[in-house]
């Protein structure tokens, strides 16, 4: 009888072993979405105020047909810097991420506090 109380013991303590694993598993993967989509957010959103702002100077928005040698110029130039500031924003992302590995991650839920005021 008592071997078997144990075995119910022990199984359920590798149950929430597996549970807790599971969901910091879930937390960071959580944490990662959160946080790709933030940095996503970050250059596109400056990179189209950039745009919002200077495009005019490389004819953003214009069919390629109308656009002056000059423009043409800038709009080569500009698809570089941009291409290469999306690079550096990934590859900066990539790294936040794998910093995320050297750490335990728990989600911490929604939490209501209810304060309870006697009268």
């Amino acid at each position: 009888m008592m071997d078997n109380f144990y075995q119910i013991q022990h199984s359920n303590r590798v149950v929430k072993q597996i549970n807790k694993e599971k969901f910091q598993d879930n937390s960071r993967k959580r944490l990662v979405t959160s946080l790709e989509k933030k940095f996503m957010t970050t250059m596109v959103g400056a990179l189209a105020a950039f745009e919002k702002e200077f495009g005019e100077l490389w004819g953003n928005g214009q069919d390629i047909d109308e656009l002056t040698s000059e423009q043409l110029g800038r709009r080569d130039s500009w698809f570089n810097v941009r291409s290469k500031i999306l690079d550096n924003g990934h590859t900066q992302t990539k790294a936040a991420i794998d910093e995320l590995d050297q750490y335990t991650i728990s989600w911490n839920r929604y939490i209501t506090k209810f304060i309870v005021k006697s009268q």
